[in-house]
């Protein structure tokens, strides 16, 4: 083994195996920058230490509130009027929770390795290829060398690819594919389903047109049908995900006669001319920004100017999607100045699809946010989860927000600076479904466990290894606990979204021989079966749809937290069992096992509670369709 004097070597998981393997054959302090090395390091038993130790949280909330200040970062150009078509900048169009994420996560880098470095003051560096200009930036140095990785081998929506989820008998897994074939072929196979079907909005159509954006047509099913019962044509945009990926979807559009747009018929010769010439001027213009010293002020923190590190990122990404920018801008324009579409109503106005529509209408289109998840249901945590809401990070574009129930009302009227007259209150359309399944629930046996997993975000910025290290740890010791007791079928439901948490816990779970683990598997089902759940949240602004769905079915519902944050407030007057520390849950599960009357309290306090969650409980669609026809 080779000793090198105070050098250091800094480990990532692009690193291959053969240069790991090699790098490790030196004798010098080993710092693992992620949670997949430092997993390798403890099976090479390799003492080593993580670069998440090396930034405080308060470090982290000071990065956190910069990132926010960055979201509007193309309004400090020169000249803006270069990137705009159509009045809307072409650089405001990248979903900024995207853009906050990728930009949080450089700069928790960047900031951590500073602090490293003033801290360890190593003479020599081991650092991957990818983290190289990190180093250059803070060090001024020829004591660098540089580690052979797989640079390009990042996954997830700041890529080409798109990850894709299946399950195979037990266990559930992944697989990535290209943006551009999964858009070719969803392109083919709706085109030959809706013409089949005809599912397709006519052009010829003359009815006024309620449009769904990027709606799941299995969760919002009994909206579209009670939507359909009104004097408009329902159409659904749906870009992301197909609108019709199972029967059932179709079958729900065909009962409906709702239609589904294609975007297609509203690119002709003309707007493709048009597009060809904008396309050209805004590469030229595009090209000439990313070398402009501009940019190196503009994002520039501590007097480090970050720039070089997030350049050829965010350079490919507006390279890549400009195409799609533009082509949208020119078809939904076309679609919205020869229909008449009267409403439009989003789930959020983050998305790419989102965000360009709600830029794109004019003043005579009624704009309507859904609240699409269960975030706040005890004023305890408010002043805890409104630095991670949306509405805080982005403000609100709709003209109208509709929301669940009295609970998110206050929630609002004390936190934004949303106007009373903007909040509406409608129920959740997509849970009326949940008032008509016959529960399953036994109450004098539990025998079924539903565990439902959040995955850790990476929006706050405090999610770092030893939050992973931990997760792993409560989960392992739950399992554990509840094999301790005879005759529990276990079953696992991972978040559905893409999320690079979601594979470390796959992994984990592999592992798990007695338990049947779900991702895409439709929750419903699930909670009817379950006689109690058990919900992991790794952060408090983050409480998970899936525990209201419980509660509206009457399951006894456990929320483990494993946010520090909890301590700090009171106990929770909630259905929901609030427990932080893992010996509390042993007490907790055996109690909520063994004691038939303990249970049937819980379940009595959850009807109350409801109604503070929930107005119009299954009758929200038709109270949507009430509300929307008035406005």
């Amino acid at each position: 083994m080779t000793t090198i004097r105070n050098s250091l070597i800094i480990l990532d998981s692009s690193i291959p195996s053969y240069e790991f393997n090699k790098i490790l054959e030196i004798d010098s302090d080993i710092i693992a920058v992620d949670y997949e090395t430092h997993t390798k390091l403890v099976n090479s038993n390799k003492k080593h230490e993580l670069l998440d130790n090396y930034l405080e949280e308060n470090e982290r909330i000071d990065l956190y509130n910069f990132v926010l200040s960055k979201y509007d970062w193309y309004k400090n150009l020169s000249d803006n009027s270069k990137f705009e078509f159509n009045k809307i900048n072409i650089l405001s169009l990248m979903s900024p929770l995207e853009f906050h994420e990728y930009v949080l996560g450089v700069l928790i880098k960047l900031q951590s390795i500073k602090n490293l470095l003033e801290i360890k003051k190593p003479a020599k560096i081991f650092v991957s290829e990818k983290f190289v200009q990190i180093i250059k930036l803070l060090k001024n140095t020829n004591k660098i060398q540089a580690i052979k990785s797989n640079i390009n081998s990042e996954k997830g929506f700041l890529t080409d690819k798109i990850e894709l989820r299946f399950n195979l008998f037990s266990k559930p897994y992944l697989f990535y594919v290209s943006k551009k074939n999964y858009t070719r072929l969803k392109g083919i196979y709706e085109n030959i389903l809706c013409k089949a079907k005809n599912l397709w909005l006519d052009r010829k159509n003359t009815k006024d047109i309620i449009l769904l954006v990027e709606f799941n047509t299995s969760s919002y099913g009994e909206l579209i049908k009670t939507l359909s019962k009104s004097k408009n044509q329902i159409v659904l945009l749906n870009r992301r995900r197909s609108a019709i990926w199972n029967k059932a979807s179709v079958d729900i559009l065909k009962n409906s006669d709702a239609k589904i747009l294609n975007l297609e018929k509203y690119f002709d010769t003309k707007t493709k001319k048009k597009f060809t010439l904008e396309k050209e001027k805004l590469n030229k213009n595009l090209h000439e920004l990313w070398e402009s010293k501009e940019l190196f002020s503009i994002f520039t923190i501590n007097n480090i100017s970050f720039w070089p590190l997030i350049k050829n990122r965010l350079k490919k990404i507006y390279d890549y999607r400009l195409n799609d920018y533009l082509k949208f801008m020119l078809q939904s324009s076309n679609f919205l100045n020869s229909q008449n579409v009267k409403k439009i109503v989003c789930l959020n106005e983050s998305g790419e699809t989102e965000n360009i529509l709600l830029q794109t209408i004019d003043k005579n289109v009624d704009s309507i946010l859904l609240q699409h998840s269960f975030l706040r249901y005890n004023s305890e945590l408010k002043k805890l989860q409104w630095r991670y809401e949306d509405q805080n990070m982005l403000g609100l574009t709709s003209k109208k927000f509709f929301l669940w129930g009295n609970s998110d009302l206050n929630y609002f009227l004390e936190n934004s600076k949303i106007q009373r007259n903007q909040l509406i209150i409608s129920g959740s359309p997509r849970h009326d479904q949940f008032l008509q399944i016959k529960s399953s629930l036994n109450s004098h046996t539990i025998k079924n466990i539903l565990i439902t997993l959040s995955p850790i975000s990476e929006r706050s910025g405090l999610g770092d290894t030893n939050l992973i290290i931990k997760y792993n740890y409560f989960l392992e010791k739950i399992l554990k606990i509840l094999n301790e007791f005879n005759d529990l079928k276990i079953t696992v439901k991972l978040h559905p979204g893409e999320n690079p948490h979601n594979s470390i816990l796959i992994d984990f779970l592999k592992n798990q021989s007695n338990i049947t683990v779900f991702q895409i598997k439709n929750p419903n089902e699930l909670i009817k079966k379950s006689d109690l759940m058990i919900n992991i949240s790794p952060e408090l602004y983050d409480s998970s749809t899936i525990m209201l769905e419980g509660l509206l079915l009457r399951k006894p519902v456990i929320q483990l937290s494993l946010d520090d944050e909890l301590s700090k407030v009171e106990p929770l007057k909630s259905p929901i069992i609030q427990i932080s520390e893992i010996e509390h849950f042993e007490q907790v599960i055996s109690k909520i096992i063994n004691d038939e009357i303990y249970r049937k309290e819980i379940i009595e306090q959850i009807s109350n509670k409801l109604n503070d969650y929930l107005s119009f409980q299954g009758n929200s669609n038709a109270k949507f369709l009430e509300i929307i026809e008035k406005i």
